[in-house]
């Protein structure tokens, strides 16, 4: 439904209106004078009477504009019925032209200094209208033609900017669903953690519980955010880290490797929690003695690299990067966001380190807005 226009919108739009209408009538009068070659004796007072011709046959035009303006909106094309629409308008468009030719015939001779005399203007209406008839029926047309050109083009934009806003709300519910389903692996995740301490450790299990709980509640404080600071993530990563390390002791040992001047740039709530996961998973607890996991952040090309590096066994056949293969829940969760995001404007690779271990990078558009 559209807006109805406030006053000022609508004296701009009668501003335009009568500009584009001057506009015409002076270069009709300008074409007259210069180009038509008998204009020295069709014209009895010069250039004054071309322009006063042309500019009287404008402007009674933008008097009749808005009429025709309303009458192309109330009979559109294409319409729900095509002869009806063609029909009104062929109907208006004689009788605007009739109406037109009347009233130059009327208001012409007094504009050029003829005394007023209504008999004898009355009498030359039939003379005006069989010059100014197929010109006049022409024009009106010619308006009901621009009308439909232009909301044709408003409708173009407006199914255009419903689709960019449809698609931008299909992309935010997928983002939703994805980091929806994070939660619960990342939970689950979190809790076995937890379970192997209340069996040997009792205070070290509440100590993690209570970490546990200050770090769900940051959480769901960020769950709606798709997007946060490098450095809310990184605080989120080291309360995750504290609880890792209660359980494993000092076989885990955390290097992080992220210059100041990156700290504002933006990226996906959790997009490093999952990939420190895994290195943990399928590094450090895959060895008997400690086990090390190296996070760093870099800044190349324009891109913000996120790297998680560990000193396990890694893969057994080596990945091309890109490749999804070792992908669990997270890791895959973890693509397929950075997908929804970016598109193709960013990568997530999984590579055998030439000094051992699996090194997992993030690469995406660095923004710090």
């Amino acid at each position: 439904m559209r807006m109805p226009l406030t006053p000022r919108k609508k004296w701009k739009r009668a501003a335009v209106v009568f500009g584009i209408w001057t506009a015409v009538g002076l270069f009709r009068a300008l074409e007259r004078w210069t180009l038509d070659p008998v204009s020295a004796t069709r014209l009895e007072f010069g250039f004054r009477e071309a322009l006063s011709q042309n500019l009287l046959f404008s402007y009674l035009w933008a008097a009749f504009t808005p009429l025709v303006v309303r009458l192309a909106g109330r009979f559109p094309f294409p319409g729900r019925s095509l002869p009806k629409t063609l029909g009104a308008h062929a109907a208006a468009g004689v009788l605007v032209a009739v109406v037109h030719g009347t009233l130059f015939a009327l208001v012409y001779p007094p504009l050029m200094g003829v005394p007023f005399n209504l008999a004898h203007q009355l009498r030359g209406i039939p003379a005006i209208l069989s010059v100014f008839l197929l010109a006049n029926v022409l024009t009106y047309w010619g308006v009901v033609g621009i009308c439909w050109t232009i909301e044709a083009l408003r409708l173009s934009r407006e199914r255009e900017l419903r689709a960019s806003q449809l698609e931008a709300q299909l992309a935010a519910a997928r983002l939703q669903r994805l980091q929806t389903q994070l939660q619960p692996h990342f939970l689950f995740n979190a809790l076995n953690s937890v379970l192997p301490l209340v069996f040997r450790d009792r205070d070290a299990a509440a100590r993690t519980i209570g970490q546990l709980e200050a770090l769900l509640r940051r959480s769901f404080e960020t769950d709606a955010a798709h997007l946060v600071p490098l450095s809310r993530e990184l605080e989120f990563l080291e309360m995750y880290l504290e609880i890792q390390k209660t359980r494993f002791h000092d076989r885990l040992r955390v290097a992080f490797d992220v210059p100041q001047e990156l700290v504002a740039a933006r990226v996906p709530n959790l997009i490093l929690q999952p990939l420190v996961e895994n290195a943990i998973k399928h590094g450090v607890s895959t060895q008997p003695g400690a086990g090390r996991v190296a996070i760093s952040a870099r800044r190349e090309n324009g891109m913000l690299v996120l790297r998680v590096r560990d000193d396990g066994p890694g893969l057994l056949d080596s990945p091309r990067p890109g490749s999804a293969a070792g992908a669990g829940v997270g890791l895959a969760n973890t693509r397929e966001r950075l997908r929804q995001l970016y598109g193709d404007e960013q990568r997530l690779d999984l590579v055998n380190a030439p000094e051992g271990g699996l090194e997992v990078s993030v690469a995406l558009p660095f923004s710090a807005n």
